[in-house]
């Protein structure tokens, strides 16, 4: 920090001293926020002024830095982002042509196909150590990508305990895009049967494998080549889709629930997550095709939680809890919704 800040700085505090009791945010508790938090020092002694006059306490001070776009951007999978309620609403085309709907879905596929040849398993967990290069090179690598596959059964299944669900009851699962077989296997020990689909058949094709090696026989594995595979799923007990549907544009979002939740038996759960808020997210078809056509590369996207509502309505299904969630790793407001089929 420059000496005529830091000299700032000592006088700020000093001045600060006699007002202790009255407010619990000191110049000195602001800079460690900006050097612990955001890694770097205040711009200058304004902005220290102002957050002195801005914020009421403590408090106050861990909710602006943690909320912060700085602290999102820098910490994707630390930073839950919530709604304060002064966003603007975002501009999301609606679209029901099935042949539109199916344009998006094939433009979606044709992009997992490639990342199922090039990076399977990093296409599901974004991180450098799930590269090839990384699975390829060392078994530990391999087995620490699918041990996190439990911590998603036990946060699933700790969600139910909390709600007071009878777990007793569900025997069968549907199991959402399910990749190369990360959580399917987990859900395998739990339920009697597990229907796990995907859209990409190279991914299904390392799931396979997984599976034979694990010794799993209780899993159906699908491939989903286009919307109308969607149509007369098996009736089961539970759904499941974590970090998937928001690899879909937002009409291709609401269908997917829509035709997920059908499948559900009276009673049955749902459990699904969804991104529901991003500010300056936009969706207009004619420009995502214009813009998105000839890309490979995994998008995100985001279905408002009122649009949720509705479809959880239409397919009679009342809603249990809504989690803030981290699945998004900072892109935007991030939901897991707990439903029961009536």
């Amino acid at each position: 920090m420059p000496n005529i800040i830091q000299h700032s700085l000592q006088v700020l505090i000093c001045k600060h001293l006699n007002l202790t009791m009255m407010t619990r945010v000191t110049p000195d508790a602001i800079v460690w926020a900006y050097r612990i938090l955001l890694n770097r020092e205040p711009e200058n002694l304004e902005v220290i002024q102002h957050l002195l006059d801005f914020l009421r306490d403590n408090r106050h001070l861990r909710e602006h830095f943690l909320l912060s776009e700085e602290f999102r951007r820098s910490n994707p999978h630390l930073a839950v982002c919530n709604l304060r309620g002064l966003e603007p609403p975002m501009q999301i085309e609606e679209v029901v042509s099935k042949e539109k709907l199916q344009v998006l879905f094939d433009h979606i596929q044709a992009t997992w196909q490639i990342l199922g040849q090039t990076e399977p398993h990093w296409s599901v967990l974004s991180s450098e150590g799930y590269k090839q290069s990384s699975i390829q090179s060392t078994k530990d690598a391999l087995d620490n990508f699918y041990a996190t596959g439990q911590h998603e059964v036990i946060r699933f299944l700790s969600t139910l305990e909390r709600n007071l669900i009878d777990c007793s009851s569900l025997k069968t699962c549907l199991e959402f895009g399910c990749g190369v077989g990360r959580v399917t296997q987990w859900l395998s020990e739990r339920f009697d049967q597990v229907f796990a689909f995907d859209i990409s058949s190279t991914h299904l094709e390392i799931a396979q494998n997984r599976l034979h090696e694990e010794g799993i026989n209780n899993v159906m594995l699908r491939h989903i080549n286009e919307l109308n595979d969607m149509i007369d799923l098996p009736k089961v007990d539970v759904l499941y889709t974590i970090i998937v549907l928001q690899h879909n544009p937002p009409p291709v979002i609401r269908f997917l629930i829509s035709q997920l939740l059908k499948a559900l038996k009276p009673n049955g759960i749902a459990f699904f997550q969804v991104p529901t808020y991003r500010t300056n997210y936009m969706f207009s078809l004619g420009e995502y095709l214009s813009t998105n056509a000839t890309q490979n590369e995994m998008e995100m996207h985001v279905l408002p939680q009122k649009n949720i509502f509705e479809v959880l309505e239409e397919e009679n299904c009342s809603l249990i809890e809504v989690i803030n969630d981290s699945y998004s790793g900072g892109f935007g407001v991030s939901n897991t919704f707990l439903a029961r089929k009536k």
